[in-house]
């Protein structure tokens, strides 16, 4: 249920119309929306933000819409003890309690944006009011981060709202909406300096010096490990369905060092959303499969970028999951190496005929034995 209500007043000369700020109650009956969407500026900023704060956070994000804003005014968000409890996985029992220590600390959080090119920075408080009350959370967004919340014109994140309330570490959480960032450019976003990706997680104060309790993170091979090793970790199990992380030459998983001669000056990160809209089913994967690796295997036809995507898909859909992640890595491999292909096979096998059975995946292996230097 949405409120929203003007104030007049004559000012001598004039009427002059008050908008006051919308107030958003939501029932026991409203769904967690399944995207939260986030503008570039604040995916990229500063954030200090706890795993607790981070879910109360996006739980209102996920929320929001344009339309709730009067003018500068900023909306209020109400919602029931029941609905958080079922989102947020709490007992109702331990709901306040897990909630209060949360909300004051994010009543206190700031966002900053930075501009290293020339040291400009503004940190601004996420909120202007949180509160709990009639077993209702009601939390009020800063109005000065009107833009930063709604003004989408810079690109903007699509976050998969159950996924980051399922993450458990914070860091994990972070770096899972920074690589939502980029869904539609497939597999790799620009690399980031070290010092750029400490401030998305929040390791340094107002002055760019470490928090305390963030010092040991200063030494890169310890931040690297903790806060993007293990988040790739945790995101790869929770989101097997969403993603492939690609692994490098030195066996780093959805990312790769970028150094100046022994010194790590920067990531890569190299993954692949999938599309969760099936655009086949079983029987037409099958049909993909025979007729794409047919053409592969024995017809010695090198396969486009577009094929080995659609060849990819079919097996996913199939579950045969490692066989895909191969075909995708090397998608990305050549894309890496700007199309450039490898010669055709000269050799020449006598087919194997393939039939519709459920075997044909074990035909397709006896294909590739006899084809063993064919890649994809």
């Amino acid at each position: 249920m949405t409120k929203s209500t003007d104030k007049s007043f004559e000012d001598g000369v004039s009427k002059v119309k008050i908008r006051e700020a919308k107030t958003i109650n939501f029932g026991m009956n409203d769904n967690l929306p399944e995207t939260i969407k986030k503008s570039h500026e604040l995916v990229f900023s500063r954030q200090n933000l706890s795993s607790h704060e981070q879910n109360i956070f996006n739980i209102m994000a996920a929320h929001m819409k344009v339309e709730h804003w009067n003018d500068n005014k900023a909306p209020v968000y109400e919602f029931p003890a029941s609905n958080l409890s079922e989102w947020l996985n709490i007992s109702p029992r331990h709901l306040g309690s897990t909630l209060a220590p949360a909300a004051d600390r994010l009543a206190k959080r700031t966002v900053g944006f930075v501009n290293d090119e020339n040291g400009e920075f503004d940190f601004i408080p996420l909120f202007s009011r949180l509160k709990y009350r009639n077993a209702r959370l009601v939390l009020t967004p800063n109005p000065e981060l009107k833009s930063q919340y709604i003004d989408y014109s810079g690109g903007f994140a699509l976050i998969n709202t159950n996924t980051i309330l399922q993450l458990k570490k914070n860091y994990s959480k972070r770096l899972y909406e920074i690589i939502s960032r980029f869904k539609d450019l497939g597999y790799k976003q620009r690399p980031l300096k070290i010092d750029e990706i400490k401030g998305y997680f929040g390791l340094f104060d107002d002055n760019g010096n470490y928090l305390s309790g963030k010092k040991s993170l200063a030494v890169n091979s310890v931040f690297i490990k903790r806060c993007i090793e293990e988040s790739f970790t945790e995101i790869e199990k929770v989101c097997k369905n969403e993603l492939i992380l690609f692994e490098d030459e030195d066996g780093n998983k959805g990312f790769s060092l970028i150094k100046k001669g022994r010194n790590t000056i920067g990531l890569s990160f190299s993954y692949r959303w999938l599309n969760q809209q099936e655009q086949m089913d079983e029987d037409a994967a099958r049909h993909t499969i025979r007729e794409l690796e047919n053409k592969r295997l024995l017809s010695k036809e090198i396969l486009t970028i577009n094929e080995l995507n659609l060849l990819a898909e079919a097996y996913l859909i199939l579950n045969v999951r490692d066989k895909a992640i191969s075909i995708f890595s090397a998608i990305q491999k050549r894309v890496n190496e700007n199309g450039q292909h490898s010669t055709p096979f000269e050799e020449e096998n006598e087919p194997v005929e393939l039939d519709g059975n459920d075997n044909f995946l074990d035909k397709i292996r006896q294909m590739e034995s006899l084809n063993p230097d064919a890649a994809y």
